[in-house]
């Protein structure tokens, strides 16, 4: 049976079926496999000096073998601090050791109102010209000034070490805040092309002010049934009105999951997906917390 019509078939699973309620709360970075790679700590400095977003991060690491993360905004006439906060560690499987991936929830308040959250996602990689910090942005604004969602993704190279000089606040959950409307052609059934993949298809429905994601795992005979949950659509910056970036979030009970799903066109036009999935395993099994990007094409 091909990856579509099991699809299919699995919508009438009754597994995970229901609409998850609410947004999934991510664990409070528990020390759990895999390590952080040595590779990830240091000062990282953007490569984009006129960035508006992150100008530096610092990685330091922790005495079981996770890490902090402490951003630093940009501010004049000195940089804006954000604070060290716990980050969750991401290998590339459940069997990893070591993992390059990390991520970072983290609260901003106005006297004891929260008034934005942000999620970091950062990834180090070997490049042609050193190691280079993939890190990905997700703001969302809850002050009612209006600002949309929004997400950037920028690149940082190694910098002149320095240490964290403030706490910052760690947050739990995701909230929903002034998302932009997902843009129409991210709507309906996608499919992985990779058999192996870990993803074996998504379904995006509901309303461009209120998308709803459908996930469905690699399982055998049939494909399984993820449910449904409601997705926070983002934009490229915090005027756009329409975002094609949609967060999912998932709880389990045993593991957590974010998918961060992108809508884009190739050079030809075709629709694609590309899904970032982070999985955080919360049930003591020993299984290491992992991510992987797949690429999805419309049925």
């Amino acid at each position: 049976m091909n990856p579509l019509k099991q699809l299919t078939r699995a919508v009438g699973l009754a597994a995970m079926a229901a609409v998850v309620v609410g947004f999934a709360s991510p664990a409070s970075a528990s020390p759990v496999p895999p390590k952080a790679d040595g590779a990830l700590l240091g000062t990282w400095v953007n490569v984009n000096s006129s960035t508006r977003s992150v100008k530096q991060v610092i990685v330091t690491p922790n005495d079981n073998g996770s890490v902090s993360v402490d951003a630093f905004g940009s501010c004049s006439p000195t940089l804006c601090e954000w604070g060290s906060v716990p980050a969750i560690v991401y290998g590339t499987s459940v069997a990893a050791t070591s993992g390059l991936s990390f991520q970072t929830d983290q609260s901003f308040l106005s006297g004891r109102t929260e008034w934005s959250r942000t999620t970091l996602l950062g990834t180090v990689r070997k490049t042609a010209v050193g190691l280079r910090l993939t890190l990905r942005e997700l703001t969302v604004f809850e002050d009612g000034s209006n600002r949309k969602n929004y997400n950037v993704t920028e690149q940082f190279a190694l910098g002149r070490r320095s240490k964290p000089a403030r706490l910052g606040i760690a947050a739990t959950g995701y909230r929903r805040g002034t998302p932009p409307a997902l843009t129409a052609a991210a709507f309906g059934t996608w499919t992985n092309p990779t058999p192996s993949g870990s993803l074996v298809g998504l379904r995006i429905t509901g309303t461009v002010a209120n998308p709803v994601v459908q996930a469905f795992g690699q399982c055998s005979p049939t494909p399984c049934n993820w449910g449904r949950t409601g997705g926070i659509t983002f934009g490229p910056s915090i005027s756009a009105t329409v975002g094609g970036t949609v967060l999912a979030p998932y709880s389990f009970g045993f593991k957590n999951s974010q998918l961060v799903i992108t809508f884009y066109r190739t050079a030809t036009g075709q629709r694609r997906l590309s899904v970032a999935e982070y999985s955080e395993f919360t049930d003591g099994s020993g299984r290491s917390n992992y991510t992987k990007v797949e690429g999805f094409v419309h049925a």
